[in-house]
């Protein structure tokens, strides 16, 4: 039980990270009420940038992720992609190392960054499917 329980919490942490994608996504906000001080989005950035992050100090997510470390089969490819397209879409957003061969024009410099961010989630969204789908085998397994 104290196994479904960990699981669960677990679950519970990634829901966090995609909170804090959506909402850098959207800018916190921003997108949608221009016209509120971005002292308030600051707040929001922080508060769901810090559920995340602030989570991984309790024990027991720290040891779930060790667990699937050592014990299950990691998408490493997909992983690999994910942080690829998110590196990417980072060097176009902030004019990092190598931004004048991704953005010809500064109008697609947005475009250019959310056409790199889609493939970074779907790689995120396939490895979230691939450890869900390993734990309903185990699951059905052990029934």
């Amino acid at each position: 039980m104290a196994e479904h329980s960990n699981l669960y919490k677990f679950w519970i942490w990634t829901i966090f990270w995609w909170l804090m994608l959506f909402g850098r996504g959207i800018s916190w906000g921003r997108d949608f009420f221009p016209e509120v001080p971005r002292f308030y989005y600051k707040i929001i950035a922080s508060f769901l940038i810090a559920l995340p992050i602030l989570s991984i100090f309790l024990p027991i997510i720290r040891q779930e992720i060790v667990r699937r470390y050592k014990f299950e089969k990691i998408p490493v490819w997909h992983i690999f992609l994910a942080f690829l397209f998110l590196g990417i879409a980072d060097i176009a957003e902030h004019h990092r190392i190598g931004h004048q061969f991704l953005v010809i024009t500064r109008e697609r410099k947005d475009l250019i960054e959310e056409l790199m961010e889609i493939p970074c989630l779907l790689c995120l969204a396939l490895t979230t499917f691939y450890m869900q789908k390993n734990e309903q085998k185990k699951e059905n397994l052990s029934c």
